[in-house]
C-alpha cells in the first residue's frame, strides 16, 4: 500500500518562474480512479499525491501538507472517517480542505462524514468538470485565510499557538526552540530581499530535515522574517540544535558572494547610518524545556524562548542556549 510519486502538470512555457501548481492528495484504494482522477487534475494544472490506504494518507498529507485531500470512505488499514478524525486533530493538517469522494451516498453517511470534519461529500461515479469546479472553489476560499508562510510553506503563528496549547492541554514534557539568522539585516541590505529570502528557504530546509530526522514527532512553524520554532521532546533536544548548527553552517558558502566570503564578512550601514563590518551569517537558538507539571500559556513560553535566543547570540556566530527550567545550568554549545 505505497504512495504514486507525485504527478506535476506539464510547464509547456518552461517558466521557472512560473507559480508551482497546487496539490491535491488523493486517499483511495481503488487505483483505476487514482489513476482517471489523476490524470483529470493535472490535465487541469494541478500536482497530484496518492495514497491507497488510510495509513499511508495521513503520513503523506503530514509530510507534504498538500491544498486539498479527496478521501474516500472504505479504505485498508484505516478507513477514510478515522483517517479524517486524525487529520482534523493535528494542527498541521486540521485546516486543509478535505472532500471525500465514495461511493457511499447514504444520508448517515453523508452525516457521519460533516460531523467528522469534511468541507465536502461527493458521490461516485464523479462528473470531471464539475469534481474540478468543486476543488478550485474550495482552494479559493481557503486562499482567504492562510494559515501558512507563503515564503516556506510552514505553519504560521496561528497553528503554533494551537501546537503549543495542544500539548499544554497534553501535559507532556516538551522544549520550545526560536531559531534565527545573526547578521540576517545586514546580509538583506547588503544583497537585497531576493537573497534575503533565498536565505530564509535555506534555513527552513535545513529545519525540515532536521527535524525530520532527530525528531519524526516535532513541530516546525515560520513565526515571520527569519524567526522559526519548533517544539520537540527535551531529550533530543541537543541533538536537534547541534545537527541545525553544523548543516546550516555548510550552506552560508553559496550565500555569498566570493568576495564577501573570503573576507568572512561584508561592509554595510548600521541603523544608526555608520559603515560596519558584519561577520557571515550564523544561525541562533534558543529554548525552553517545559515540564509535564508546571503551567504556563504560550506567550510565556515563546517569550522565554525568544531570551534564552539573546543568549546564545553572546557567545559565537552559531549556537544554542537552552533553559532546562529545573535549576541545572543551561545547555549551550556551538
Amino acid at each position: 500500500m505505497t504512495s504514486k510519486a507525485c504527478l506535476k502538470p506539464r510547464n509547456s512555457g518552461g517558466d521557472k518562474m512560473a507559480k508551482m501548481p497546487q496539490t491535491i492528495l488523493i486517499g483511495d484504494d481503488d487505483r483505476q480512479f487514482c489513476q482517471l482522477m489523476s490524470l483529470l487534475l493535472v490535465e487541469a494544472g494541478f500536482a497530484v499525491l496518492v495514497a491507497h490506504d488510510g495509513h499511508t494518507l495521513v503520513r503523506l498529507a503530514q509530510e507534504h501538507l498538500p491544498d486539498l485531500i479527496l478521501i474516500d470512505l472504505v479504505m485498508p488499514n484505516l478507513d477514510g472517517y478515522e483517517a479524517l478524525r486524525q487529520l482534523r486533530n493535528d494542527t498541521r493538517t486540521a485546516h486543509l480542505p478535505i472532500i471525500i469522494v465514495s461511493v457511499r451516498g447514504a444520508p448517515r453517511d453523508l452525516v457521519k462524514g460533516f460531523e467528522n470534519g469534511a468541507d465536502d461529500f461527493v458521490t461516485k461515479p464523479v462528473i470531471g468538470t464539475e469534481m474540478v469546479a468543486r476543488i478550485r472553489s474550495h482552494l479559493r476560499r481557503a486562499a482567504r485565510h492562510p494559515v501558512h508562510s507563503p515564503l516556506t510553506g510552514l505553519p504560521g503563528n496561528t497553528l503554533l499557538v494551537a501546537e503549543i496549547r495542544q500539548y499544554l492541554r497534553r501535559r507532556v514534557a516538551f522544549t520550545m526552540l526560536h531559531a534565527d539568522l545573526g547578521n540576517f539585516k545586514a546580509f538583506n541590505d547588503f544583497y537585497g530581499f531576493a537573497r534575503g529570502d533565498m536565505a530564509i528557504r535555506e534555513l527552513a530546509t535545513v529545519l525540515r530535515q532536521v527535524t525530520r530526522r532527530e525528531a519524526a514527532a516535532a513541530f516546525l512553524g515560520h513565526i515571520g522574517g527569519d524567526d522559526f520554532a519548533i517544539l520537540c521532546p527535551p531529550e533530543q533536544t541537543r541533538a536537534i540544535c547541534r545537527d541545525i548548527i553544523a548543516r546550516f553552517e555548510g550552506i552560508v558558502p553559496k550565500l555569498y558572494e566570493g568576495e564577501e566570503l573570503a573576507r568572512g564578512y561584508l561592509e554595510a550601514r548600521d541603523r544608526d547610518g555608520n559603515w560596519r563590518r558584519f561577520p557571515l551569517m550564523g544561525v541562533a537558538i534558543g529554548g525552553i524545556v517545559h515540564h509535564a507539571g508546571p503551567s504556563h500559556d504560550a506567550e510565556d513560553l515563546s517569550r522565554r524562548a525568544a531570551s534564552m535566543k539573546q543568549v546564545a547570540k553572546r557567545y559565537r556566530r552559531s549556537a544554542y542556549a537552552v533553559d532546562p527550567a529545573d535549576g541545572s545550568p543551561y545547555w549551550v554549545g556551538p
